[in-house]
Order: structure tokens, then C-alpha cells, then sequence
């Protein structure tokens, strides 16, 4: 009897027993079924969620894009989306409401400590195109990933936000009336109205490409060409950039117009017209290449007491000591591999990835090399599927893409085994051949393989304890075994004399996962000056020498090239032959570049604004030819 009394109690409405309407919502009571204007108040901590993610995320990294958080397009932005968002919730029963309310939160929440953990491993905002290597390469330790107290605390206020929305929603009438219906319509309108009215008012559709770093040049071009992720969060809001990133990838640009083209055409030409032949200008044309990209070897790595092997031959090779491998996709190894083999930046957010099995890439190293009559395979202890690098590296013009399976290694893991497919790297001539190390690659453990097979050898010669420092060394020592078995099997061949051995990183050893411990070891004061890396050709026919010009992984393709008298007429090439007197600069994905004497930072007073307003150019450019298809519509 008294249970049936607190049910009926509770099913009465609050307002006529005189409670007030806070008192409703902590009894879970109904607070009048007239649905007056408090029967909404449970969207207002909604409403404060949304808010509170966006302001904050863009306040925690007020300093890291071209705009601050006071930017007011980027305030308009979310508030329409918020209207929207809370107009939807509006329109669901109550039975789905909780859902309505809960997942795009969770969501946003979500996105916001992931924006946060790429912010602090990769300086940059995350882009929905990184999904396209999740879970391949992975290298992260759960210790490691960070999130900024603030973006955490607004993450955890706007969960609790939510359930005191879900609260309060208790007090409100079940039944869809017309004035909810009304207000429904009204709320998503506005805010539909809001939106449109800044992207076409704020942000009107550029007649042509800019590359401006600053101003409302700047402002407009990071919204339009979303090509450095953090400006273009920066001046969308959270919101209206995850609408437009999610928009990118699934209805990606299509071919490019005139305009655009020609765009990338004056470039050409102008590149062209600056170029000059110089003393190595087809000095290797013929001979035999071996490619080989080192996974993790960094320089305090590469030492006679590490791996003398590899060690040697750069003391007999012409040495770019200046050489940087800047990062812009989560997916380092992958990211300097396709800036080395096409010449041009990787898809940042505001490019689909499908650009690199879409694409024409006509002026490759693989598609120049089989033009001069070579052949062009490359190897990977990796099975083709890890990046879907088969299938890219085909698209790329390699002839066939061979996993450590196909070279029967007996571990995929030790460097040692990749020797196994020798035969197949020096078959034909001439012949190009693409190796990609694996050995220092992360995660480090004990229990690693790669340590395992070292750890005697990398304990007796580790010149620091650190266990992360050590398990880097013991895979130094394995990949330096295969260079020395590579060694062996070309001169054994006969194939040394007439062989061209190319080394250059992938990227800076970030498996270590101490920034300090490799700034200290790498002697620089700033994060992107981590990306320091070898870059080193040997050749009986090469001088042995030191090249002291900045050279960055956009340059390997025209030094390449050049030095193999490789015709790049009508290329576009996004940086310079290493050996040339053009260049002699690195940019990085945040904007910032060193020229061997200047280090610009986004925001700093120093560097040469007409090099800032270049290599703006340079990236705009690059990812029209990669979004316009541009070899292949031409």
C-alpha cells in the first residue's frame, strides 16, 4: 500500500504539491505537464558541455595556431552548432533522449582528448584521415599519451554536465508539444542560419589559392585549405572543423579547375627556370640504386660503437649533416617514405588518403627510374596490407612490393633476415631497389625479440642505463647486421662497384619516449630540431664529403634525380636538389623552418616573412596536386 501511494505520489505533478522546481529534479519528479519555460532548463547544462569543451580546447593551445580562442568566427561556429544540437535533442522521445544527449557529448569529449594527446605527441590537431593508420605501426605507450589538466578537467565537468541535464530532464513533460516542437524548429534554425552566415560571410570562397600565413588572408585560407590542422581547428571551433574534416573524407574535391592549374603550372616554371646543372649533374647516371630507409636510426644511433657497419660507410660517403625528416601524418615511417618517392607532402587533414592509391604519380623515383630503363621493387619485413603500402607502392610505379614472408625470413622482426631477399633486390640491371629497415622500431620491452637477440651486445656497448636507451641500441645493432651481410653480398656478387647505396631515416628515435632525453642527446632546445636525421650516398664513383645545406626529406627525390641525370621536366617538386645552389631550408608541418642559422617559430618576430610566404606556397600547392590529381587529369 505505501509503495502504491509513493508511485502515485511520484507521478503527480510536483508544482501543484508546491515543490519548486529543483526540488523536481533532485526527487525525479514531474514539475508540471503544462511544459512552461523551466521544463526546458535541462538543455542549458548541455548547452554549458558543449561549450565548455570548445572554449577550452582552444584555450589550452591559444599559442599554437594563427588565431586565439577570442577569435569570434570560431565562437559563432559553435554556438550555432550547440543550437542545433540542443534543438535536435529537443525532438526525441524521451526513451532515446538519454541518447541523444549522451553520445554526441561522449563523442566530442572524445575528440577533445584525442585533439589534446596528438597536441602533445605530434604538435598538431588530429585529423579524421589519420584513422587510415590506425593500429598499424603503432608505437605509443599507454604511459605516455598526455593530455593538458585543463582539456581533462573540461572533459570530466562536461560528462557531469550531462548527467545533471539527464537529472533535470526529469522535471520536464514527457510529451512532445507543439511548443516544444516549436522551439525544436526555432533553435536548429538559428543555429543552421549561424553557420551558414560565418562560413559564407566570414570565410568567403577564395577566388584563388592564398598561402598567407597571417591576417584575414590567412584566417580564410587555413578554413579553406585545412591544410595545417591546428590554424584550421583554430578558426572553426571544434564543431564546424569535425563537420568539415568528416566532410573532406568522404566527399573529397574533385578534379581541379583552371585556375588551380595554372596555379601549380607558374610554380613549375619558375622552379624550372631557377634550376642550374651543377658538378654532380648525372654523375651516377647507369649504375645500380639500393634505396634504403632506416626505421628509427637517429643520429646518436648511428655511432662506430653502435653500428660500425652502416658507421663506415658514411665516413666513405657524401654526408648531408644538416638533413631534417619533418612530420605531418601520425604515420612517421610512411610519411617520409612518400615525401622521399614523390617529391611532395603527405595528405594532412584536409586531404582524403585515398589520394595515394587515386593518384597518378608520373614523376616518382620508382616511375622516373623505369622510365631510364630500370627495374624498380621494393622490400619490407612488414606484410603489404601494414599501410596498405603494397597497393601505394604499385600506384607509385614499383613493379612488385616483397613482405618478409615472401623473403622467407625466419623473424620479420631482425633486420638480419632481410637479406634474404637479395637476389631479388639486385635482379635485373640496372636495378632500383627500395629497402625499409624495421629493427629500432618501437614498442621497446624486455620481452622484444629485437632486444632479446641484442641485449648482450647493446648492454656491453650502451653508453647510457635507461632501459628505452638501451632496447634503441640493441635495435641499432640489428639493422646494422643486415648492412653488413648487404655489404658482403655485393661485393661476393660483383655488383659493388657498380652500386649506388642511398641511407636516410624515416624520423628522429621517438620510441625512447623522452623528449628531454633526446633533446640533451641531440644537443637542440626545440622540439621540431628533434627531427635531425642521416642522410648519405655512397658510391666507389662518389667523393666522399660533407654537405653542411639544410636538406629535408623533400629534397631526397631532386638530389636523387639529378645525380642520376633523371628527367623531372614538368614536375612539381616541393623541395631541392641537396647538391644545387636552391634551397637550403627545412620547414615543418606546424609552419615553422631553419635554415642552418635561423630557427622560425610560428608567432616569432625572427626569419624572413618572404620564405614564410614561399613555403606557405609550397604546402598549398602540394596538396592541390595531391586533391586535383594533378598528373593524372593532365
Amino acid at each position: 500500500m505505501l509503495h502504491s501511494f509513493k508511485k502515485m505520489e511520484k507521478q503527480g505533478e510536483g508544482k501543484a504539491d508546491g515543490l519548486s522546481f529543483a526540488a523536481c529534479v533532485l526527487r525525479g519528479r514531474v514539475y508540471s505537464r503544462e511544459g512552461g519555460p523551466l521544463s526546458f532548463l535541462y538543455l542549458l547544462p548541455l548547452v554549458l558541455a558543449y561549450l565548455c569543451l570548445d572554449l577550452t580546447l582552444r584555450f589550452t593551445y591559444r599559442g599554437m595556431g594563427i588565431v586565439g580562442v577570442k577569435y569570434l568566427p570560431a565562437s559563432l561556429f559553435t554556438l550555432g552548432w550547440v543550437l542545433v544540437l540542443a534543438g535536435f535533442v529537443l525532438l526525441l522521445p524521451r526513451k532515446v533522449k538519454w541518447l541523444g544527449r549522451g553520445l554526441p557529448v561522449g563523442i566530442f569529449v572524445a575528440l577533445c582528448l584525442t585533439h589534446s594527446a596528438f597536441m602533445e605527441i605530434f604538435s598538431r590537431f588530429f585529423s579524421f584521415s589519420d584513422l587510415t593508420y590506425s593500429g598499424v605501426g603503432g608505437f605509443v605507450k599507454a604511459d605516455y599519451i598526455r593530455f593538458q589538466p585543463l582539456v581533462l578537467t573540461a572533459a570530466a565537468a562536461a560528462v557531469l554536465l550531462v548527467l545533471l541535464s539527464g537529472r533535470m530532464e526529469r522535471a520536464a513533460p514527457a510529451a512532445i508539444t507543439k511548443r516544444t516542437l516549436l522551439l525544436s524548429l526555432l533553435l536548429m534554425a538559428a543555429g543552421g542560419v549561424i553557420v551558414a552566415a560565418v562560413h559564407f560571410l566570414c570565410f568567403p570562397k577564395m577566388d584563388t589559392v592564398m598561402w598567407k600565413n597571417t591576417g584575414e588572408d590567412g584566417e580564410n585560407a587555413a578554413y579553406q585549405n585545412y591544410i595545417n590542422t591546428t590554424n584550421a581547428l583554430m578558426v572553426s571551433g571544434l564543431f564546424q572543423y569535425t563537420a568539415r574534416d568528416l566532410f573532406i573524407q568522404v566527399a573529397p574535391a574533385g578534379s581541379m579547375t583552371g585556375e588551380e592549374r595554372q596555379l601549380v603550372e607558374d610554380y613549375v616554371a619558375e622552379y624550372e627556370a631557377a634550376r642550374t646543372e651543377n658538378d654532380y649533374t648525372g654523375l651516377l647516371a647507369g649504375k645500380n640504386v639500393i634505396l634504403v630507409q632506416l626505421e628509427a636510426i637517429d643520429t646518436w644511433m648511428l655511432s662506430e660503437a653502435y653500428m660500425p657497419n652502416l658507421w663506415n660507410l658514411k665516413q666513405e660517403s657524401l654526408s648531408f649533416s644538416n638533413h631534417y625528416t619533418p612530420t605531418y601524418i601520425a604515420a612517421g615511417t610512411f610519411n617520409t617514405e612518400f615525401m622521399v618517392n614523390t617529391g611532395l607532402l603527405p595528405a594532412t587533414g584536409g586531404l582524403p588518403t585515398s589520394v595515394y592509391l587515386r593518384d597518378a604519380y608520373p614523376y616518382s623515383l620508382p616511375s622516373l627510374f623505369t622510365q631510364a630503363g630500370y627495374t624498380a621493387r621494393s622490400f619490407h619485413n612488414s606484410e603489404g596490407a601494414v599501410y596498405d603500402r603494397e597497393a601505394i607502392h604499385l600506384n607509385l610505379g614499383y613493379e612488385s612490393y616483397t613482405s618478409g614472408w615472401e623473403m622467407g625470413m625466419e623473424s620479420i622482426s631482425l633486420d638480419r633476415y632481410l637479406i634474404n631477399g637479395f637476389e631479388d633486390m639486385v635482379a635485373g640491371e640496372p636495378f632500383y631497389s627500395f629497402v625499409i629497415t624495421f629493427s629500432a622500431h618501437g614498442m621497446y620491452g624486455e620481452d622484444n625479440p629485437i632486444y632479446q637477440a641484442n641485449a648482450q651486445a647493446a648492454q656491453a656497448v650502451a653508453q647510457r642505463t635507461e632501459d628505452n636507451y638501451v632496447y634503441a641500441v640493441a635495435g641499432a645493432i640489428e639493422t646494422d647486421l643486415f648492412i653488413g651481410e648487404l655489404m658482403d653480398k655485393l661485393t661476393e656478387s660483383g655488383h659493388l662497384e657498380d652500386t649506388v647505396l642511398i641511407f636516410y631515416a624515416d624520423h628522429h628515435n621517438k620510441y625512447i619516449m623522452d623528449n628531454d632525453l633526446e633533446m640533451e642527446l641531440k644537443g637542440v632546445d626545440q622540439l621540431n630540431l628533434l627531427e635531425h636525421t642521416d642522410f648519405f650516398i655512397w658510391s666507389q664513383d662518389l667523393p666522399a664529403g660533407q654537405v653542411d645545406k639544410v636538406t629535408g626529406s623533400l629534397d631526397v627525390l631532386p638530389t636523387v634525380a639529378n645525380l642520376f641525370g633523371l628527367d623531372t621536366t614538368g614536375a612539381f617538386l616541393a623541395g631541392h636538389d641537396g647538391l644545387g645552389d636552391q634551397g637550403g631550408y627545412v620547414f615543418f608541418s606546424d609552419g615553422s623552418w631553419y635554415d642552418g642559422q635561423t630557427y622560425w617559430a610560428v608567432g616569432s618576430d625572427a626569419g624572413d616573412p618572404q620564405r614564410s610566404s614561399q613555403i606557405a606556397r609550397i604546402t598549398a600547392l602540394s596538396n592541390l596536386v595531391l586533391s586535383g590529381d594533378y598528373y593524372g587529369e593532365k
